[in-house]
């Protein structure tokens, strides 16, 4: 098990700003009318975030990757990252809901943002091993990530005993972070996995299709 506290993440405030126009908020009625206005909130928002994460390899034959694998029978990185409790804390009390929706998307973004460089981490071990990373599979997350729709066959059920089991064995309680009822503690958490695909059988698909 790696575990890494306090790492920096790169703040991407034109993604912020781009999720906040999808969603239609109305920044310029909460002082933010123009692109530098909300570089700046999002850096004050980031300015708050303490991201840490435990992550460890699990053998495609382990109990835990069968369960995130669903049917594919594959390696994998199972992590658990937090934006941790003094970002909780910057978002817990919005002055109105234009102020709390942008909060989300910001959380979004630098939890998205912190997963990445984890898959950094971690693709360090797999490539030696002939391994790259898949996308990321997200088992539980708050606030829940923006991603594209995947097939219904690919999306395996997840339960809290497979999250519960997650945090014992990734020992979460070392980045101090907890799972109870269905909830983070610190709130803005998540708990995902990188699949290790081979770099052979990847080659080989993509000759198939052409």
């Amino acid at each position: 098990m790696r575990k890494i506290k306090k790492f920096r993440i790169p703040v991407y405030s034109y993604e912020v700003l781009r999720k906040a126009r999808k969603h239609k908020l109305d920044l310029a009625s909460i002082g933010l009318a123009d692109e530098t206005a909300v570089r700046e909130h999002a850096s004050a928002l980031a300015a708050a975030l303490e991201p840490a994460v435990v992550f460890e390899y699990l053998a495609a034959e382990d109990e835990a990757a069968a369960r995130i694998n669903g049917a594919a029978s594959r390696p994998l990185t199972a992590g658990i990252l937090t934006l941790g409790k003094a970002f909780e804390e910057k978002l817990a009390n919005p002055p109105d809901e234009t102020h709390k929706r942008l909060g989300r998307i910001a959380a979004q973004v630098f939890m998205q943002t912190a997963v990445g460089v984890t898959s950094e981490l971690a693709v360090r071990e797999a490539e030696p091993e002939g391994f790259e990373l898949g996308p990321v599979v997200y088992i539980a997350a708050c606030p829940e990530p923006e991603l594209p729709p995947q097939e219904a066959t690919a999306v395996p059920l997840f339960e809290n005993e497979l999250i519960k089991g997650l945090f014992e064995r990734l020992e979460a309680s070392k980045i101090g972070v907890s799972f109870d009822t269905g909830a983070f503690s610190p709130k803005y958490s998540a708990v995902f996995a990188f699949p290790w695909l081979s770099k052979k059988k990847k080659k080989a698909g993509a000759a198939s299709k052409k």
